[in-house]
């Protein structure tokens, strides 16, 4: 669960990038950019390039 302050903090972010673990559970994988929206205390992301994404 997040903290309003991470939530408020997330909100105000213009871009975020996150870096899975690979297959190995230990190697951070290729940063991957991704948009996020705030929704009643809740957050929704989604890779910003869509299914193309390897994170999707």
């Amino acid at each position: 669960m997040w903290t309003k302050q991470e939530l408020t903090q997330i909100a105000a972010t213009d871009d975020l990038h996150i870096s899975p673990f690979r297959e190995d559970g230990k190697t951070y994988g290729t940063p991957t950019w991704i948009w996020s929206v705030v929704v009643d205390d809740a957050l929704y992301i989604r890779a910003y390039n869509g299914q193309s994404s390897r994170w999707y």
